[in-house]
């Protein structure tokens, strides 16, 4: 039941990424994989035939069996293998694995290279947040590596993991046409760096494969928030 489960939503956000992608027709990137671990995500799904879509569901079964409640990554620098990471956005595993793919994303020189840097901004400025619909919770990341002791000694510390908000649990092409912004013509709003722009807060957005599961991650732009910093600063 677990795996048939996490199988669904998997198709479901494929489908989901189709979608977003099929309508998008003024992004120049919409061909390009959307994953932080740079794994590609097949972007036909919808167009297979029915006995074709079954087929790809019960492999994704049987591989998700041991993959639900964990993913095993690799290393940024080396591509070893690492501690299997959860799927569970509320947990210090899972904002490591995300830490790990945005600095090995940044680092690199694809496409997703300065999306992936103020993403990482935002997780050490703590204005990050995950959104997981499909399990409604959603979460501000942080860094699970950052010691938050006073004593520079204490290399055991860790900083303490946010509460996470429940939402309304949805899936993904529900949530996913109630949060980006459209323009006057309906293709996707988009910000410099080509992200998505968020409808209810303006912030700057990502939907794709963390691991091997989807997620909804918002961002404030740090050009934003320095001007606003500098206005506020020049009115006092």
């Amino acid at each position: 039941m677990v795996t048939a489960l996490s199988s669904t939503r998997l198709i479901s956000a494929q489908l989901a990424l189709k979608v977003l992608q099929a309508t998008d027709t003024t992004n120049p990137n919409s061909s390009d994989s959307s994953s932080l671990d740079g794994s590609s995500i097949s972007k036909d799904v919808s167009s297979l035939p029915s006995s074709a879509q079954a087929s790809l569901a019960s492999m994704l079964n049987s591989l998700s069996g041991s993959q639900s409640d964990a993913t095993t990554t690799s290393d940024a620098t080396d591509g070893s293998s690492t501690t299997a990471a959860s799927t569970d956005i509320t947990t210090a595993s899972f904002m490591a694995l995300l830490k790990q793919n945005l600095t090995a994303t940044a680092d690199g020189s694809t496409d997703g290279a300065k999306q992936a840097k103020a993403m990482l901004a935002a997780l050490n400025a703590g204005t990050l947040t995950v959104s997981d619909p499909t399990n409604g919770v959603s979460i501000t990341a942080w860094d699970p590596t950052t010691t938050s002791s006073t004593d520079s000694s204490d290399t055991t510390a860790t900083t303490t993991a946010n509460a996470a908000t429940t939402i309304p649990t949805s899936d993904w092409n529900d949530y996913l046409k109630a949060h980006l912004q459209r323009n006057a013509d309906g293709t996707l709003a988009r910000a410099a760096d080509n992200s998505f722009l968020d409808k209810s807060t303006g912030n700057e957005a990502y939907f794709g494969q963390v691991g091997t599961q989807f997620y909804y991650l918002t961002w404030t732009d740090a050009d934003s928030t320095t001007a606003a910093t500098a206005t506020d600063a020049t009115s006092a």
